[in-house]
């Protein structure tokens, strides 16, 4: 579980370091920021989904990870916006849009490990 925890943790950084500096996010404080969220909520997102597969029950499972994506969408995107100096975008719409492109390769790379 550990392992899991890890490379998600680091998938998801850098997918959405990527994103981000695509977008235009280029300044140290505003990277250092993403890589702080996503070391912060990711591994809760991760331990209580793998939690949730020990169930069997897709309905649940897909309910309750939907539901803590879209809380850590909120948070990320109130970090953001105390925090990044965005210009370009909404610290939500980048919240979201991160996190919607991690969650989806997510589900694409355990589709194909399966």
């Amino acid at each position: 579980m550990i392992k899991s925890l890890i490379i998600s943790l680091i998938l998801t950084i850098f997918i959405e370091l990527y994103i981000s500096m695509l977008i235009g996010i280029k300044k140290r404080n505003d990277i250092i920021t993403i890589i702080a969220a996503n070391t912060l909520t990711n591994p809760v997102v991760v331990f209580t989904a793998i939690i949730l597969n020990n169930f069997k029950n897709a309905l649940l499972y897909w309910t309750i990870v939907i539901i803590i994506e879209l809380i850590v969408i909120f948070i990320e995107g109130k970090l953001y916006e105390k925090i990044l100096c965005l210009k370009k975008i909404s610290s939500f719409k980048l919240s979201f849009i991160n996190n919607a492109v991690s969650f989806i390769v997510g589900v694409i790379i355990v589709v194909f490990l399966k």
